[in-house]
């Protein structure tokens, strides 16, 4: 759905960028900037002010050291912008010039330009296109062409809407006006929610059921708020007040600044549309620090409701944050990418994260600790990265996408062979292992059986983790077979050898030297490759498929049931 996807924006001498182009190589329906303060970030959000205004004169006092300010566009042609190049009249060019049947090669070939505002758009690289010169075979009559298609090149932003918010915001009591804007500070939030719930022209449900559905959606189970309602608090200003249950009612003056940035979201997607009269697919939303004052659960449940309004109806994000919870959300959504803003004291550079290194570099920027597990709604110990691909994909598939990792529970590695040195004892009287308990209270742990045979008898290890854990009523996952491989379904298994019909891996049998058996010494795939082995497997697997192996079935209800019960 994503309408900008190609599309690319860059700055030169704009504030704390200089010379080199900064911004974005892409756009994506969620983007995360990202970095420490004062690196950048604001500045990203102002670039995309003026390109969304199709306005690129930027004030005097924006400018980097009095130079002129650059913004440049890069995006792929689109069919009817060849069209309009395209020759009308075939008598007025000769056929090698640019009849249709050149043009037409020419979709989805980037044209890079620079913005110059007004509906005028001024070629950036004059040969930006050699397509175009292959096309017509004359240089002279490619560069006229190429000058002709950046001139009819649309600003992909125009008609879009940008409304931000700003880190610093609040809700206030207001006094009643007909101008129903919304400034990125808050300011105006009181006023339209009042005139929707007050005013004839309209529809007051959007607030009485429509933004308290929502609003409940995200604090659930934290809070459950019965009404909202704007009130006249004094003889010229109204106030918003909110009902729950046991508290009665309670004016938003009295209330914490991170309900005060949900309920200004909400307004932000549900009433400044209809204000307006546009669709949600018309807006590019600017969100600074969303989580200021949010616990990572929440945090979390509004950052998943953003995501499901982009499914729904094609509008895209822009979030600056610090927060470690936003990156681990989206780090691996397809739909999503992360911009990193760095200063060196002098200008400031901007690079997407696409590697585990500059993520983990990310981290190490926001000082983010390994404390922060603390606040996971739950934690699923796996001995490393294969078993954390195998759990992650059962889980959605046996809760119908419901519950993901980052947001449901989170994974985390304890490597076999530090198994001994760990404890799920009662933190408070564990005094030789690391107590996990101390990491989090809600766990899940996954161990390897490692039998041969079935009278194989687990080590005391194990034995005494599986007592602690189910002592502190969490789950104890033994695998039924030797290793976490074996509960690979033997018709994955055909596919990736490409064969109509395989026999089921054996209960006790190494998963490697099966693979080497029924490939008859070929195997695709050998013991050092268990990665691999499981990107490719996870591809492949089913509910209908993982449900008949072993007791892979009980294992994922009750474990889809316990993390449930954690997010209740």
């Amino acid at each position: 759905m994503n309408e900008l996807q190609g599309v690319s924006i860059k700055v030169k001498n704009f504030k704390c960028f200089g010379e080199p182009e900064q911004g974005f190589d892409q756009i994506k329906p969620i983007n995360l900037i990202i970095g420490r303060n004062n690196s950048g970030k604001s500045t990203l959000l102002e670039l995309l002010y003026y390109v969304v205004n199709n306005s690129p004169h930027v004030k005097e006092t924006e400018k980097r050291e009095e130079k002129t300010t650059e913004i440049i566009l890069e995006a792929p042609f689109t069919e009817d912008e060849i069209i309009e190049v395209s020759p009308k009249d075939k008598n007025k060019y000769t056929e090698r010039e640019l009849p249709w049947k050149f043009g037409k090669r020419l979709i989805s070939t980037k044209l890079k330009w620079q913005l110059l505002g007004n509906g005028k758009n001024d070629l950036f690289i004059s040969m930006e296109c050699p397509e175009i010169l292959n096309a017509v075979g004359n240089a002279k009559i490619a560069e006229n062409i190429t000058h002709e298609l950046a001139y009819a090149k649309k600003n992909p932003f125009m008609g879009k809407e940008f409304k931000p918010i700003h880190a610093e915001r609040d809700i206030q009591s207001e006094v009643d006006s007909r101008n129903l804007n919304v400034l990125p500070n808050g300011v105006g939030a009181t006023n339209i929610i009042q005139n929707f719930l007050n005013n004839a022209q309209f529809r007051s449900e959007l607030v009485e059921r429509g933004i308290l559905e929502e609003l409940n959606s995200i604090f659930k189970p934290d809070a459950h708020f019965t009404r909202i309602v704007v009130q006249r608090v004094n003889e010229d200003k109204w106030e918003i007040f909110l009902e729950e249950k046991i508290k009665g009612r309670v004016p938003i003056s009295e209330s914490g600044s991170g309900l005060k940035t949900i309920i200004l979201v909400l307004v932000y997607l549900n009433l400044i549309p209809k204000s307006d009269k546009k669709e949600l697919i018309e807006y590019i939303f600017a969100f600074e620090e969303l989580e200021n004052n949010l616990h990572p659960a929440l945090l979390r449940r509004l950052l998943n409701y953003l995501y499901e309004k982009y499914k729904e109806h094609g509008c895209i994000f822009f979030l600056t944050t610090h927060s470690s919870v936003a990156i681990d959300f989206f780090r691996k959504n397809k739909d999503a990418q992360i911009v990193h803003v760095t200063h060196n004291g002098d200008s400031a550079k901007c690079r997407t994260v696409t590697t585990y290194i500059e993520n983990k570099g990310i981290l190490d920027d926001l000082d983010v600790r390994a404390s922060d597990l603390l606040q996971s709604n739950g934690v699923i110990w796996v001995e490393g990265p294969t078993d954390r691909i195998y759990v992650n994909k059962w889980i959605e598939l046996w809760s119908d996408g419901k519950f993901q990792e980052g947001f449901d529970y989170q994974c985390v590695f304890y490597g076999g062979r530090l198994l001994s040195h760990l404890s799920a004892d009662d933190p408070w009287d564990d005094q030789d292992g690391i107590a996990i308990l101390n990491i989090n209270r809600n766990s899940i742990f996954l161990i390897d059986s490692d039998k041969k045979k079935p009278r194989s008898r687990l080590n005391e290890t194990k034995r005494r983790i599986i007592e602690e854990i189910e002592d502190n009523h969490g789950i104890a996952w033994v695998t039924k077979g030797k290793e976490i491989e074996n509960y690979i379904p033997k018709e994955v298994v055909a596919k990736l050898l490409n064969k109509p019909k395989v026999e089921q891996v054996a209960q006790y049998e190494n998963f490697f030297e099966y693979l080497e058996k029924i490939s008859k010494g070929s195997p695709p795939y050998k013991s050092p490759d268990k990665v691999r082995l499981a990107e490719d497997v996870s591809q492949h697997l089913k509910k209908e498929n993982i449900s008949a192996v072993l007791d892979l079935e009980q294992r994922l209800d009750s474990i889809c049931e316990k993390i449930k019960e954690w997010n209740k």
